[in-house]
C-alpha cells in the first residue's frame, strides 16, 4: 500500500477541493440506506479530507464517529472533531466487534488483497452491524480523456508506475463482489447498479488531470521542458472539444451489507 500511500500524499491538496465534493454525493446517498439511527460506533475507512464524516454524524446521533485514512495528508484534512486515525483497511487497529457501522465509499478498489481487506472490516464490524461501500464499474466514452491520453503518448511519457485499482476485476462486477462480501462474513448484501455523471469545464478537467490519475502520474515522469510542452498541446487540443466531450459518466455499485 506504500505506493497508493504516496500518490495520494501529493495530491491531497488537490483531492480536497471539487472532486472530494463530486465523490461524497455518492458518499452520502449510500451512507443513507445504512441504518445509522442509534448506531454507537462508526468509522468511514478510507476518509480522505473527510467529506462524509458530518453527514455521518447526522445520521447516528448518538454514534461516535471516525475517520481513518492511509495517508496522513489526507486525514489531516477531515474534521479535527471527529476521532482520526491513519491506518491500513488490510490491518485495521479496532478491536473486534467495536465497531457498530463501517462506510467505505471508492476505496475497496484500491485494496491489493481484497479478501483481506474485508475480512479485517468483518472483524471490526459487531455482529449485525452495517456495511456500505461504492465502488466504480463501467464508464461511458469520454472524448476528453481520450484526447488528453494521446497527446501524453505522443510525447513518449512511461506507463504508470503505480496502477491503483488492484481489485477492480472484482469491485466493479455486482456478482464477483457479492461473492466476496459473502465469502467474508457478510448477509443481506444487497448491491445497486446507479449513474455517475460529471462535468468539469476544459480548465477543471486540464487542473484536475494535470495531478490526480494515472495520467498525471505518466506526466510527472518527463522531463521538465517536455512536460511543459506536453501541457501546452493538451490545451490546445482540449480547447478544439465541446462542452459535452468533458463529461465523465458511467455505472458506479452501491454495496450494502449486515455483518453475520
Amino acid at each position: 500500500m506504500t505506493d497508493i500511500r504516496s500518490n495520494y500524499a501529493r495530491i491531497a491538496a488537490t483531492y480536497d477541493g471539487k472532486w472530494a465534493d463530486v465523490l461524497a454525493v455518492h458518499a452520502k446517498a449510500v451512507a443513507d440506506r445504512l441504518p445509522l439511527t442509534s448506531a454507537g460506533r462508526v468509522a468511514e475507512l478510507g476518509c480522505g479530507p473527510g467529506r462524509l464524516l458530518d453527514h455521518l454524524a447526522t445520521l447516528a446521533p448518538q454514534a461516535r464517529v471516525l475517520g481513518a485514512d492511509l495517508t496522513e495528508a489526507m486525514i489531516r484534512r477531515a474534521p479535527a472533531q471527529y476521532g482520526r486515525v491513519v491506518a491500513d483497511v488490510q490491518a485495521l487497529p479496532f478491536a473486534a466487534g467495536s465497531l457498530e457501522a463501517v462506510v467505505m465509499p471508492f476505496v475497496l478498489f484500491h485494496l491489493p488483497d481484497l479478501p483481506r481487506g474485508l475480512a479485517a472490516v468483518r472483524r471490526a464490524l459487531a455482529t449485525g452491524g452495517s456495511f456500505g461501500a461504492v465502488t466504480w464499474s463501467g464508464h461511458d466514452p469520454h472524448p476528453a480523456y481520450d484526447v488528453w491520453v494521446r497527446v501524453i503518448n505522443e510525447y513518449g511519457a512511461p506507463a504508470d508506475p503505480s496502477p491503483q485499482m488492484p481489485s477492480n476485476g472484482v469491485t466493479s462486477d455486482p456478482e464477483k463482489l457479492a461473492a466476496a462480501l459473502t465469502t467474508a462474513g457478510f448477509g443481506q448484501v444487497d448491491i445497486t447498479v446507479e449513474r455517475f455523471r460529471h462535468q468539469p469545464t476544459a480548465a477543471e478537467f486540464l487542473a484536475h488531470s494535470r495531478v490526480i490519475g494515472s495520467m498525471a502520474r505518466r506526466l510527472d515522469l518527463l522531463p521538465a521542458e517536455r512536460r511543459t510542452a506536453c501541457l501546452a498541446a493538451a490545451e490546445e487540443a482540449l480547447a478544439e472539444l465541446v462542452p459535452e466531450d468533458f463529461v465523465e459518466s458511467g455505472t458506479i455499485l452501491y454495496s450494502t451489507a449486515r455483518a453475520a
